[in-house]
């Protein structure tokens, strides 16, 4: 392949690099999931959660989550492609945080709070 064809190449995939963000799939998943959801449910439409954490001192309220399930995207492998193609140009204009959002469940095992899509830590 000529150095002429590597750069056109390059130019060419340079603006498809926002497309391989976490932020979208984490967003796509986040639209699925919706207050009353059972436990099950959520697992179906989304998947298993990264973490899953107690939320202690709720009391006996029916309307306070006792269960916080954290879901994160980290970027997909179609980034590494990016970088690879655009012979690392790409690793100026993408970005490799990861994304997420938390799920609250009630103590009768429904969806009570879901948190807004994010940046998270890694």
């Amino acid at each position: 392949m000529s150095r002429l064809a590597t750069l056109a190449l390059a130019a060419a995939v340079l603006p498809l690099c926002g497309c391989f963000s976490a932020q979208g799939g984490a967003e796509r998943n986040h639209d699925s999931v919706r207050k009353g959801m059972t436990r099950e449910q959520v697992r179906w439409a989304v998947g298993d959660p990264k973490d899953v954490h107690p939320i202690p001192g709720q009391g006996d309220s029916p309307d306070l989550p006792v269960e916080q399930w954290c879901f994160q995207w980290n970027y997909p492998t179609g980034k590494t492609l990016t970088i690879l193609v655009t012979a690392f140009i790409g690793l100026f204009f993408m970005d490799f945080n990861p994304y997420g959002f938390d799920v609250g469940f009630g103590r009768d095992g429904r969806v009570r709070t879901v948190s807004e899509v994010g940046p998270r830590r890694r």
